[in-house]
């Protein structure tokens, strides 16, 4: 499909997995280019490549290319892509690029509805720790990373698959770890079923190589896999690999590892919340069945510090009595597992800036987001982040925070302005208390709004 004298043109470089893959065709000596329609800092991690990056589309832009690379939010009638077919230019999905880049690999593909890019970069650390030289794809920014790439030369390929469009089904893992498994994307799936028979055909498709490992926690890949004798499993209760004697201390947690209820380790963690504690079992169930040595394991998650825009310390505010923390929960139990595991915290009121994340998502889910913000004391609700979708759903926001404020049992106001958010939050915040910015959207950027103006 390419030789060495290749030029790739990437639309959509500027998201944190076109970006991850641009980074890996340069480190391999291809010529890339790309495109997207705004700056971002993914972008910079780019500079050290050389490599042309267009703000803005423009069929020009796609000049001398000899592979077209999209994303499946750039739509058809995108003048690059329409510009690709006149020419005959071969047009891949961004997951069959992946694909292609892991072919001579051992691929460890993480897929769930939660905590993918987390469990992915734990086993990033891991198997750097180990010395494996991994290859390593992941959303977000990770510090052992310096970026959210890696282009190794060992014999794995460790990286997040997907759900979101289906596309994932173009990998062929030599371990699947499955973390949970609830309904997501319903712009693109019609129901739970739906959802959850992509799963099992990405499971059943390389079902005679594969390694599947699953949360048995999780009532619906349970449902699935349960049955299965060719699996592993992780629980807090009754898997193969099992975490006992758990504790939380704040920030921090731990809790022995057990493989067949043998103990193997005590884990701890730098990383707060059950959620996280899942993650970090799941990586150390993945990482003992592929052999790598348990001292590896410990140490790699003691220090690991977390992914960028997944409980993200942004700073502090009113004399450093205050602190902001980014985090990317979008989805209603996300957003419970986050306020949950903060309401365990040694903060004086909870104050949530939460942005929804697509008008789809937010109408499929509008009665599960309003129960979602109980352990909050204030949420300030903003517009909806778009993602290039229209409101052809008729969402009154206005009327979405009435039924937070109900639902919740919390203060909800909807506010539209980041600026007058930011203003309101600085009059009202006390020392002790914690503000969270919630989102998949731009809402990440609102935390430097309150960083400048104190």
């Amino acid at each position: 499909m390419l030789n060495k004298n290749s030029h790739i043109h990437l639309i959509g470089i500027g998201g944190v997995s076109m970006s991850g893959i641009a980074e890996i065709l340069a480190e391999r000596g291809y010529k890339v280019s790309g495109s997207d329609l705004n700056q971002s800092k993914y972008l910079d991690l780019l500079k050290k490549y050389k490599i042309k990056v267009f703000i803005g589309h423009d069929a020009d832009n796609i000049r001398g290319a000899d592979l077209i690379v999209k994303t499946s939010a750039i739509p058809d009638d995108n003048s690059e892509l329409k510009a690709a077919r006149q020419k005959n230019i071969k047009i891949l999905k961004r997951a069959e690029m992946l694909s292609y880049l892991m072919r001579d690999k051992k691929t460890i593909a993480v897929a769930g509805t939660h905590g993918k890019t987390t469990v992915t970069a734990m086993l990033a650390a891991i198997f750097k720790k180990a010395q494996k030289d991994p290859a390593v794809m992941v959303g977000g920014y990770l510090e052992e990373l310096q970026g959210n790439m890696a282009d190794g030369a060992g014999e794995y390929f460790i990286t997040e698959a997907d759900e979101s469009d289906g596309s994932f089904l173009y990998f062929n893992p030599y371990l699947l770890l499955l973390n949970n498994l609830e309904l997501d994307h319903p712009d693109f799936y019609q129901n739970l079923n739906e959802f959850m028979n992509i799963f099992k055909r990405f499971a059943d498709k390389n079902d005679k190589k594969a390694i599947l490992l699953y949360n048995k926690d999780n009532v619906n890949l349970n449902s699935l896999f349960g049955s299965r004798a060719k699996s592993s499993t992780f629980s807090l209760h009754n898997g193969e690999y099992t975490a006992k004697n758990i504790e939380y201390n704040n920030f921090e947690s731990s809790f022995d590892f057990y493989h067949q209820e043998k103990f193997i380790i005590q884990i701890k963690l730098s990383v707060p919340g059950e959620y996280n504690l899942y993650n970090a079992l799941a990586a150390a169930a993945a990482a003992y069945k592929l052999n790598i040595k348990t001292k590896h394991i410990q140490a790699a998650l003691k220090k690991f510090s977390g992914v960028g825009r997944r409980f993200d310390f942004k700073g502090k505010i009113l004399n450093s009595k205050v602190d902001i923390v980014d985090d990317y929960a979008h989805h209603p139990t996300e957003i419970k597992e986050l306020l949950k595991t903060v309401k365990n915290l040694d903060y004086n009121k909870i104050r949530v800036v939460f942005q929804p994340h697509r008008y789809s998502r937010t109408n499929t889910f509008l009665e599960d987001f309003s129960y979602s913000f109980i352990n909050a004391d204030q949420v300030y609700l903003t517009d909806i982040f778009a993602a290039s979708e229209k409101n052809t759903y008729n969402i009154s926001v206005k009327d979405f925070a009435k039924k937070i404020a109900a639902n919740s049992e919390v203060e909800c106001k909807y506010v539209s302005d980041f600026n007058k958010i930011a203003a309101k939050l600085l009059s009202e915040v006390e020392a002790g208390d914690i503000i969270l910015t919630v989102g998949a959207g731009n809402i990440t950027e609102f935390s430097k709004l309150l960083l400048e103006s104190d």
